[in-house]
This record gives C-alpha cells, structure tokens and sequence, in this order.
C-alpha cells in the first residue's frame, strides 16, 4: 500500500503537480492500493478518479513557510502519519510517499515508518530545498532539525525524491552526503487537462503569458518590462496576460500593458486553463537562485498545453530543448525582448507548427503512463512484480 501527504498546501496551489506525481505513482504500481491524504479542497482540485481520497486537516500555522523548525507542527504530522497507518492492515507492506515537506515532517516520517515493521519513507522535495540555502538557527536544538540536519541523516529506510535531474544535480553541491539517498522523478503532465481543442495557430494578435503566481522569483519584474516595450513598439499586434496572482499583501504590480488585471486571488483552475489556452507562447523568465532547486509548474504547463516556450537558461529549462525546437532560449532579459520582438515583426507560422509538434513529442516523455514506469523501477526493490 502507497500512503501519499501533501500536508503543506490546501486548494489549487501545487494541484496539477500534485494530481500529475499521484497519476505517474498509480500508473507505476498498479498492483498496489493508492490512498491520498490532503485538505479538503486539496483533494477536491486533485480530481483523483478511482484513488482514495482522505481529508486532512493542515497545521494553522507556517504554511508556505517549511524551513520553519515548529515543535507543534511537527506533532501534528507525526499525529496524521500515524492514523493513516492505523488503518493499513497488519503485515502489509507500505510506504509513506510526502508530495513536499518540511523538516520536521521528515523526521516525524521516519519515526513512523520506524515504530510499524514493513515501513518504508519517501519525501518529495518540491522547491522545499531552497530552505539549504537560507540562514541556520542558533538554537542547537532547532538546528538539529532543521533541512540541513534532515539531509545529512543517514536514514535506513527513507529516501529522497527530486523532480529533475538539473536538481538533484545542485543537491549534490549543497548536501552532497544525501546524494545517496535521493531519487529523480521528473515531475510529470496533468493527464487530466490534456486539450481536446488544437493548438491555436500563430497570426496577430499574438499572445504572451506569464503562467503563475506574480513573484520575482518566476520573473514577474521582467515580463512586465518585455510587456512595456513590446506594446509601444507593436500595439495591438503584442498581447500580454498574467495567469496568476500577486501577492495580496504588497501593492499590485502595474497592469496597464496586459489584456486584464493581474488577480489577486488565486484562479480557478477553469478560468486558468481558458486563458492558458488562448496563448501562443508561455514566457518563462525564472530566476535561477530559486529554480536551481525547485521544478516549474509553469513550464510544465506549457508543455501540457503545447505552448512554446522563451525561458531562460536555467538548469531545469535547458533540457526541454533537446527534443529540438521548442521556441528560445535565452541567456538574458534582452535575448528575450529581441526574440519576442523577432516574432512579432516577422511572424513565421510554418515554424511555429513545428515547434508545437516537438512540443508533442516532449510532452509524451513527461506522460503519466512514462513517468509511472521510471517510479515503478524505483520501488521494484520494495514492491517486488
């Protein structure tokens, strides 16, 4: 039996993730009940099908925040874990699969699996990783159970997963002694959402869009700029759509060159998914520090979507590029106003089809059913075929 968490994060935030690890997890051991554990409305955005869903109720506090060392939190996911596995009959193998976590949930992880025989662990690193890179407690108890001291453990039957290669790569650099212990499964397609409509064709006016929350750390500062410039220069030919939201809490970046206000709730996934739909090209103009130890629910979605892509160079983007064609790379913001301006003066349909079809030959590398078998060789070890 798979038990898997997501213990962090309630509604649509990380759901198409979310929903797309749990689909590639249930296509890789289809001999083996899948029973998922989230909040209400979690769940309820993860449209599992035929997998068991089970409400949960998140910790109040610290949500966003995992590097956070929180004594209460930590009881309180060790209290979850140990229900879940209440209910798992005895003698059953299982594992405790966690989407994202936080420290603490590690460590509360491995005294379950600990304390039932035929336990074993594995924790989803979901842009929690980006917790090595910050400041450590003083407080040597806190840092005994911060990120730092959860990677360097030699746990015997708890491994790590990342969601790309590019990541596991920067792990090493940064906590090279859990290397060892962690495993790549490339964060897979929603399934689910796969459009039935074609892609669109590219003639005026053609769409550009920032897909996801509004933060520096996806680009946000950038594309406005791009969006700035290439209105003046292009007018109506140049559209521009924020699919996201900004930060309630900070004033609202200025909105005047989009096609519509930057929200400032978070979207439902339908209205999501239409404006999706109505781009040409996704621009991605991520910042390394953060997307150097987290995947890009962005990027995926324009490969769900057939949505070209002007990314910038960072690791997790770079490989996409190897199946050919899939629109620019770009070493910097004035690369990507350059080759955004290129395809608004001279727009070249032919080649845009032929970046949507390599879109659809890397879109069925990230496939549930694909992703599913490279998990299913990861547990072969502990769910003997």
């Amino acid at each position: 039996m798979i038990l898997v968490f997501e213990m962090n994060w309630s509604g649509t935030v990380h759901a198409p993730g979310n929903a797309a690890t749990i689909q590639a997890i249930a296509a890789g051991c289809p001999d083996q009940e899948v029973r998922v554990f989230a909040e209400p409305g979690h769940l309820q955005e993860l449209r599992l099908d035929s997998i068991a869903g089970h409400p949960i109720a998140l910790y109040p506090q610290f949500q966003g925040r995992p590097g956070i060392v929180a004594w209460r939190r930590m009881r309180h996911e060790f209290a979850l874990l140990r229900a879940a596995l209440a209910a798992v009959p005895a003698g059953e193998p299982c594992l405790l699969m966690l989407l994202s976590t936080t420290s603490t949930a590690i460590f509360a992880t491995a005294l379950a699996a600990r304390l039932r025989p035929g336990t074993r662990a594995q924790i989803g690193l979901h842009g929690d990783l980006n917790a090595l890179t910050g400041s450590r407690s003083r407080h040597p108890l806190r840092r005994a159970f911060d990120l730092h001291a959860a990677m360097a453990r030699p746990w015997r039957h708890l491994r790590f997963l990342v969601l790309e290669d590019a990541i596991r790569d920067e792990l090493a650099r940064l906590a090279p002694s859990a290397l060892p212990r962690t495993d790549v499964l490339p964060l897979p397609i929603n399934a689910a959402e796969l459009p039935v409509e074609p892609a669109a064709t590219l003639a005026p006016p053609i769409r550009f869009g920032f897909v996801g929350q509004a933060t520096e750390a996806k680009g946000i500062t950038s594309f406005l700029a791009i969006a700035r410039t290439m209105k003046s220069r292009h007018g109506a030919a140049a559209e521009f759509d924020v699919i996201g939201r900004a930060d309630p809490r900070h004033p609202p970046p200025d909105a005047s060159d989009l096609i519509a206000p930057i929200a400032t709730d978070y979207l439902a996934r339908a209205e999501f998914t239409r404006r999706l739909a109505a781009l040409h090209y996704v621009v991605l103009p991520l910042q390394g520090a953060y997307y150097r130890l987290a995947a890009s629910g962005a990027l995926l979605d324009a490969v769900t979507w057939l949505k070209p892509v002007i990314a910038g160079q960072v690791p997790i983007v770079a490989p996409w590029f190897t199946h050919g064609d899939i629109g620019h790379l770009c070493a910097d913001e004035a690369e990507m106003l350059a080759a955004i301006d290129a395809i608004l003066t001279w727009p070249d349909p032919e080649r845009y089809a032929a970046q949507v079809a390599t879109m659809r030959i890397a879109r069925d590398t990230r496939s549930p059913a694909a992703t599913g078998q490279r998990y299913s060789a990861l547990m072969r070890g502990f769910f003997p075929p």
